[in-house]
């Protein structure tokens, strides 16, 4: 039997499949923090993150469309957090590749879009992503991790986490932006490519 929290997230699937406008004014409160922490891993300049926001929500959005979420796998918080990731790193890949000296390829065989279903490949990079932001989390002091799960994967407001932890909401935004700041550390001494991409903050 499915869960409310479940029920609630494939309503608002169905409501984002059909573009419905309380369905992504709904989904943009909600997990527009969760993007804009992932984005800020990736793009410096507010610019840069405004445009980086409107590729990930349309791609996200394509990912719905195509049945990709699974809401017997996870919370869509969590899927949202990977398939964002992903892009990111897929995006910041792409742009290394056009500015490394002789590797340019005639516009004709770039491709506008990626496929609708993910090859091995990118099923691979989404594995490995979720493997190394799990083993980060086990890695992490328990009260940074705690604060991390409350907030992106029990995707609760930062009131509801300052009211969970008896902590003032200042207090809670201090302590939430240093478990941020460890689980980064923790990602890019994981993985050295990482150290390569601009961290913003």
């Amino acid at each position: 039997m499915k869960s409310e929290k479940t029920m609630e997230e494939v309503e608002l699937v169905s409501g984002l499949q059909a573009r419905d406008p309380k369905a992504m004014e709904v989904f943009l409160e909600r997990y527009s923090p969760l993007l804009h922490h992932c984005i800020s891993q990736f793009a410096g300049r507010d610019l840069e993150r405004d445009d980086l926001l409107q590729e990930l929500l349309k791609y996200s959005l394509e990912r719905l469309d195509g049945d990709h979420f699974d809401p017997e796998r996870g919370a869509l918080g969590t899927w949202l957090y990977r398939v964002a990731w992903c892009r990111c790193v897929d995006l910041q890949r792409r742009l290394k590749a056009r500015q490394a000296p002789g590797s340019r390829l005639p516009q004709e065989a770039v491709p506008e879009q990626d496929a609708e279903d993910p090859g091995p490949l990118e099923s691979a990079a989404d594995a490995e992503i979720a493997g190394e932001v799990r083993d980060a989390l086990t890695r992490l002091d328990p009260q940074e991790r705690n604060l991390l799960e409350l907030r992106y994967l029990h995707e609760l407001s930062l009131r509801e986490v300052s009211s969970r932890l008896s902590l003032t909401l200042e207090t809670t935004k201090y302590r939430l932006n240093g478990a941020k700041r460890s689980l980064r550390r923790l990602l890019i001494n994981n993985n050295p490519l990482k150290g390569e991409v601009g961290l913003a903050g």
